[in-house]
C-alpha cells in the first residue's frame, strides 16, 4: 500500500509494483490509516512530507493500532528533504527509500521486508503453538482449537468437527498406571494422524484438549469414512495395551474405592460429529456445546461409537 500526496510518485510506484503485487494507495495520512485498517496490506510505503499529517505521525498511529501495528512501514523521502533517520526507526519504520526511485532497489527492499515480516509471523505462530501444545502429544491445545473452529466457521463451512473422548480410560490408568495411560494417549494421537494421511487430508486440523479428549476438523466429504475407519483400527489396536488375561476376558477386574470387585470394559472411544454446513453456528462455543451434547449420547452406547448431528 502507498500513502503519498504526490500523484506522480504513486503512478510510478503502481507501474513498478503492480506486475507482482496488488497495490492500494491513499493521498493523505488519515485516508491511508483508514485503508490500512480495512485492507491489512503486507507492507506500507509511506511518504514523510505530507499534509495535514506527516509520515512520522501516520507511522506512530499505525503502530499504536492493534490492527496495523505489525505491518512493515518503509518511509519514502526525497534526496533534497531532510530525514530524521533515528526518529524514523524509533517510531517503528522498517526501512526507507529515497526519491527519485531506483526500481531494482525499491523491489529488493520491499521483497526483503515482506519476507522478514512473514518469517516473524511464522516464528510467532510457532511460539504460540509451542506454548499451547499438549505436553504428551505435542498437538495444539485449547486456544488453537478455538481458533481452528472459528476459522472453519468463517470459510464455506464444508467441514466436520469431531470431538473424541476415550471411554473407561480412568479405570485403565488406575490399573496399569499413568505411564501406560500416556502410551494410550499417544497411540490415539498417532492413529488419528495415520488415518488422516490414509484419507489424504491436507488441510485438516488435529488438536488435543487435554486428558483423553481430541478435536479433529476435516473436509466434509471424507469425514464419515475417516471416523469409521479410525474406530475400526482403534478397536483392533487398543487390545495391545492390555495383558493377556484382561485381553482374553475383555475387561479389567479391580476393586473400587469401597473395596468391591468391579469389572470395567476395555477402552473404547466415543466420537461426536458436527457438520458445520447444516446449522447456523455463529461462534466456536456453540459448536463445542453441540459436540459435548453428542459426545454424551455416544458415551451411553457400549463400545466405540460415532454419533453425528445432521439436523438443519
Amino acid at each position: 500500500m502507498i500513502i503519498d500526496d504526490s500523484v506522480d510518485a504513486i503512478k510510478i510506484l503502481i507501474k513498478l509494483l503492480s506486475p507482482e503485487y496488488t497495490v492500494y494507495f491513499a493521498t493523505d495520512g488519515y485516508k491511508g490509516i483508514e485503508q490500512a485498517r480495512e485492507k491489512r496490506p503486507d507492507l506500507i510505503l509511506l511518504d514523510i512530507m505530507m499534509d495535514p499529517i506527516n509520515g512520522y505521525e501516520v507511522c506512530k498511529l499505525l503502530k499504536k493500532d492493534g490492527e496495523t501495528e505489525d505491518i512493515p512501514v518503509i518511509f519514502l523521502t526525497a534526496v533534497s528533504e531532510s530525514m530524521d533517520e533515528a526518529q524514523a526507526f524509533t517510531i517503528g519504520g522498517a526501512d526507507y527509500i529515497t526519491k527519485p526511485f531506483v526500481p531494482v532497489v525499491v523491489l529488493a527492499r520491499i521483497r526483503n521486508q515482506i519476507r522478514l515480516a512473514e518469517a516473524l509471523a511464522e516464528l510467532k505462530r510457532l511460539y504460540d503453538l509451542a506454548l499451547d501444545a499438549n505436553p504428551i502429544t505435542g498437538l495444539p491445545g485449547n486456544n488453537s482449537i478455538k481458533k481452528a473452529i472459528t476459522a472453519a466457521l468463517e470459510t464455506d463451512r464444508q467441514a466436520f468437527v469431531f470431538y473424541a473422548d476415550l471411554d473407561n480410560f480412568k479405570a485403565y490408568n488406575d490399573s496399569y498406571g499413568f505411564a501406560n495411560g500416556d502410551k494410550v494417549i499417544l497411540y490415539t494421537s498417532d492413529l488419528f494422524q495415520t488415518v488422516m494421511k490414509e484419507h489424504a487430508i491436507v488441510e485438516g486440523f488435529l488438536g488435543h484438549l487435554g486428558g483423553d479428549d481430541f478435536v479433529l476438523i476435516i473436509e466434509k466429504n471424507k469425514a464419515l469414512d475417516l471416523a469409521n475407519r479410525f474406530i475400526e483400527l482403534f478397536d483392533k489396536g487398543i487390545k495391545e495395551f492390555y495383558n493377556d488375561r484382561d485381553r482374553a476376558n475383555g475387561y479389567i477386574a479391580s476393586k473400587n474405592r469401597k473395596g468391591v470387585e468391579t469389572t470395567y470394559p476395555l477402552i473404547s472411544i466415543s466420537i461426536a460429529g458436527v457438520d458445520l454446513s447444516l446449522r447456523g453456528y455463529t461462534n466456536n462455543l456453540q459448536v463445542c456445546d453441540m459436540c459435548a451434547e453428542l459426545k454424551n449420547k455416544a458415551k451411553q452406547e457400549a463400545g466405540s461409537c460415532l454419533v453425528v448431528d445432521q439436523r438443519t
